[in-house]
């Protein structure tokens, strides 16, 4: 029996971040993984030699500078080149439009489309900015319980009469925006339907929703709160592909004597008498641990890695029910050269550089979504296409490129045979080769990823890419479930720091960190952090509203 302060299940981001909060304050940690590469869903894998392909995530954001500096990643040599342009939409007549990081040149774009919309647009920019800045905070605190929620409402009562005019106009819209679709908002600000569909492909991603959907809104806004290079809002290509940024986590942690061990999983997760005691590894071996965290999702933790009878019927019926329909599909791979897309406004090969979208429409997505409710993908998927050599060429031999496409809607419900990834593949390629002709001729390998392949492959129940759904009941408080909410589980010692904690999916990395602090917290071995604290979150309110 091999003994250890630690045992973190899964060595996807979040799980090495994790570890490398708890060997920071002196613990003894190991971190298990059941494939042969680091990063599971932000991984970087070598499908074809030579070539580092993002069979996950592909952009990067919301794993924020602060993230960066706490764990010294930039110091290891973590760089990210900005997307410029961040999107690029082609429509069908042949036009255009481009969404950059600078606010001046996108308002330039949008003119084209409407002279109100160029207006508008920096009032959105604005909104989120501040939606954003008061968010940030509770990324990286655990949620309150319902008792400490209370009192801080108390707390706020004598100050209610500070809501008068603009700020109480600011707090009506800041819920209007935690609750509504995300068309709704789009259309509360904007006309121009070429806009509106260059700004809703962050309401849906990776969510088994449509565009109406109340709650899309939020979707939309978890997506917008990143940053890159120190500019808000912005995504970009990790030097090395996105997998880099999970092997500096894991070069990190060993450098902090963690012990990273590659090929074995956890076959259980052993309790006694209420409380971890340790792991038995699929090898036989058996792992003593004051604690162990679990970056696998909720559903694998609990109702495969546990004993049946260790949780009651009632809980481990609540969290079956809990939501984790995948719904994306990728096709990634390989291309001899670049081709053009067929616009008449703007350089043929832009948007190389961009997230080229296609989602001509905000109805084309809604279309798209309504296929996905009867059972079958989509007809006509939204694509989102990225090529990450265009500025990083060490991933690629020399004179190829790699490719993603990133696919919805992909339905988990689909058995997923054969011969479905055949119809996918045809669909996607007959869709991009629409807007870009000639783009299947210089493909020379490609690999598709369905629900199902997220499911087998990298053990995420349903296949979702964020674990499981970001819906308005499986959020903040919520998430994954009422009373687990805050990394801990019924079973003491036993966490849960993977996307299906607070914040959320998506590369992140908060999950990761909450989850250890919290462990430390309980350990005795840092004080207790605050919770959500709402007078703080007014005053920051006001202050943004005064400036």
């Amino acid at each position: 029996m091999v003994k250890y302060d630690a045992v973190v299940i899964g060595a996807g981001h979040n799980g090495l971040v994790a570890a490398n909060y708890l060997a920071s304050s002196g613990l003894r940690v190991l971190v298990v993984e059941r494939r042969g590469v680091v990063g599971g869903l932000a991984a970087s894998e070598e499908l074809r030699p030579g070539f580092k392909m993002p069979t996950g995530a592909y952009v990067l954001s919301l794993f924020k500078g602060r993230l960066i500096r706490e764990l010294g990643l930039d110091k290891l040599g973590l760089r990210v080149y900005l997307k410029e342009p961040g999107l690029f939409l082609p429509f069908p007549n042949g036009g255009s439009i481009m969404i950059w990081p600078d606010e001046g040149r996108t308002v330039k774009e949008v003119e084209r489309y409407s002279k109100l919309d160029s207006l508008n647009y920096p009032r959105w920019v604005s909104f989120w900015g501040a939606f954003a800045s008061l968010i940030d905070p509770l990324l990286y605190l655990p949620p309150p319980s319902l008792e400490e929620l209370i009192d801080e409402v108390r707390r706020l009562a004598p100050l209610m009469g500070v809501l008068r005019g603009r700020a109480e106009a600011f707090i009506e819209e800041f819920a209007y925006a935690l609750t509504t679709s995300a068309a709704r908002m789009l259309n509360d600000y904007f006309e121009s339907e070429e806009l509106k569909a260059a700004l809703v492909e962050d309401g849906v991603v990776g969510t088994f929703a449509g565009p109406y959907t109340p709650g899309t809104a939020y979707v939309l806004a978890h997506h917008v709160m990143g940053e890159v290079n120190g500019v808000k809002g912005a995504w970009g290509y990790v030097e090395g592909g996105l997998g880099r940024l999970s092997e500096l986590l894991a070069e990190r942690a060993r450098g902090l004597g963690v012990d990273v061990l590659l090929n074995v999983g956890v076959r259980r997760i052993l309790v006694k008498d209420g409380s971890v005691t340790g792991v038995e590894l699929t090898d036989g071996r058996v792992v003593e641990a004051r604690v162990v965290l679990s970056s696998a999702d909720v559903k694998t933790t609990m109702l495969n890695l546990l004993d049946p009878d260790i949780l009651s019927g009632d809980v481990r019926r609540r969290i079956s029910n809990i939501r984790s329909i995948g719904v994306s599909a990728k096709v990634i791979g390989v291309l001899k050269e670049l081709p053009k897309y067929s616009v008449k406004d703007a350089d043929p090969m832009i948007g190389h550089r961009a997230s080229a979208l296609i989602m001509p429409s905000v109805d084309y997505v809604e279309r798209a979504y309504r296929d996905a409710l009867s059972g079958s993908f989509s007809r006509e998927p939204w694509i989102s296409i990225n090529i990450p050599t265009v500025y990083d060429q060490s991933i690629a031999a020399p004179g190829y490129h790699v490719f993603s496409m990133f696919i919805q809607y992909a339905p988990r419900t689909l058995k997923w045979g054969p011969e479905d990834k055949a119809r996918l593949r045809e669909v996607v390629y007959e869709t991009v080769e629409q807007y870009m002709p000639g783009f299947r001729d210089r493909v020379i390998f490609d690999h598709v990823l369905t629900p199902l392949d997220y499911e087998v492959d990298y053990g995420t129940v349903g296949g979702n890419i964020f674990h499981v759904d970001m819906t308005l009941d499986q959020i903040f408080t919520n998430r994954p479930m009422p009373g687990m909410s805050r990394y801990s589980t019924p079973i003491k010692g036993l966490y849960l720091c993977g996307s299906d904690a607070h914040p959320g999916g998506g590369v992140t990395g908060a999950p990761g960190r909450n989850a250890a602090l919290t462990v430390l917290e309980d350990l005795g071995l840092v004080k207790r952090s605050r919770v959500l604290n709402l007078l703080d979150l007014l005053t920051m309110a006001i202050k943004l509203l005064r400036t």
